[in-house]
């Protein structure tokens, strides 16, 4: 009888263990548990909410306060944690983060950037949804209101200016508008709202985008004010405002245009603001930066749910899982680069876009 090949016998058993191991890598990423989605929250409360003054901190060493419009940014994270928990306590600090940044904040007209008034428009208009409190609606409409009456004109072809400086209107103004006029008109009842939407909508559309689903930045006067130049760059809140938009005007006119032009916006994103094959979106760096992403995964979600763009689904999760597999060990932190490991002082903008992502594509059963 002839003796068995000791190294044939193991190459035998190999064999199949390889190929197991390459299906397995073919599968993509589960997105993080329910548990692990309330520890990512959790994490960014113990680090950067202060129970005292009502407000969240600017970063991890805890001794200043978060910016006028990162406070908006973090405040919308609560807002997803309340959506897919529906909890008592989360309500809760939706109010509180309100009455902490009013106190700092009573007069947020003598901000000179519109658009950190515009991202608290919005917020408004969502804290009044969940929390039916009227005075998140009263001071959505004010707030819209004031930019709207002071800041719109046909110069450049229409748009909100950024600042009160008038040199430049930007997506990152024009966009969030946008979404809080729709929501409003729906809110109030009031079609002239909705007028307003669409006019931007069109303006935005025309002027800050080419028809591939790239969104510009913005378009600025000259010097001499005598001609105007675009900056053709592309940032992922951008990318996410203006798929928020589009939805929203699709949910209320039914016009497929709008539809195809999310759906645009969305492939040009995943094509090109990303990095690695699994298609994370890229880091925009600290400082304003670091908010980006979060934007995009916060309105990319309305694509997927409420307009059953479920394709984009696998590369979300992806996206949560492979942030929160680069938290930082010590505290559940995760930075603006969601493919490499945290480091230190990391700044809470940075923190809440991932947290934003986790929160919400985890593998939560859908609310009835």
């Amino acid at each position: 009888m002839r003796r068995s090949d000791p190294a044939r016998k193991i190459s035998g058993l190999l064999l199949p263990l390889v190929i197991l191991l390459t299906s397995l890598a073919a599968v993509p990423a589960a997105a993080v548990s329910p548990v692990e989605a309330d520890a990512a929250f959790n994490a960014l409360n113990k680090v950067y909410w202060d129970p005292a003054t009502k407000y969240f901190f600017k970063d991890d060493t805890r001794k200043h306060k978060a910016d006028f419009w990162f406070e908006a940014q973090l405040w919308d994270t609560v807002m997803d944690q309340y959506d897919r928990t529906h909890s008592t306590a989360v309500k809760t600090q939706i109010n509180e983060v309100y009455d902490g940044f009013v106190r700092a904040y009573p007069d947020w007209t003598r901000n000179e950037f519109n658009d950190d008034i515009m991202w608290w428009a919005v917020g408004c208009t969502r804290a009044y949804v969940i929390t039916g409190n009227d005075r998140y609606l009263k001071k959505a409409k004010a707030s819209f209101d004031f930019v709207w009456d002071h800041f719109t004109d046909d110069a450049m072809g229409g748009g909100i200016y950024w600042s009160n400086k008038r040199t430049c209107k930007n997506s990152c103004i024009n966009c969030p508008a946008i979404i809080a006029a729709v929501r409003l008109s729906v809110l109030l009842k009031n079609p002239a709202y909705l007028a307003k939407a669409k006019n931007l909508y069109a303006w935005q559309k025309k002027t800050l985008t080419d028809g591939t689903g790239k969104v510009f930045d913005n378009v600025s006067f000259s010097k001499d004010r005598k001609s105007t130049q675009i900056n053709r760059g592309s940032l992922t809140y951008n990318q996410g405002t203006f798929i928020g938009a589009a939805v929203l005007l699709y949910e209320q006119t039914h016009d497929k245009t709008y539809l195809e032009d999310a759906i645009k916006a969305a492939e040009w994103t995943q094509a090109n603001l990303c990095v690695t094959d699994q298609r994370i979106l890229h880091s925009e760096g600290t400082g304003d930066g670091g908010a980006f992403k979060g934007i995009f995964v916060r309105y990319i979600k309305l694509l997927i749910d409420d307009c059953g763009q479920t394709r984009f689904l696998p590369w979300m999760k992806t996206n949560a899982d492979v942030a929160w597999s680069n938290r930082r060990p010590g505290d559940n932190i995760i930075g603006d680069d969601w493919t490499s490991p945290a480091g230190d002082k990391i700044q809470s903008q940075s923190a809440t876009s991932a947290v934003a992502v986790i929160l919400c594509f985890a593998n939560d059963k859908p609310k009835n």
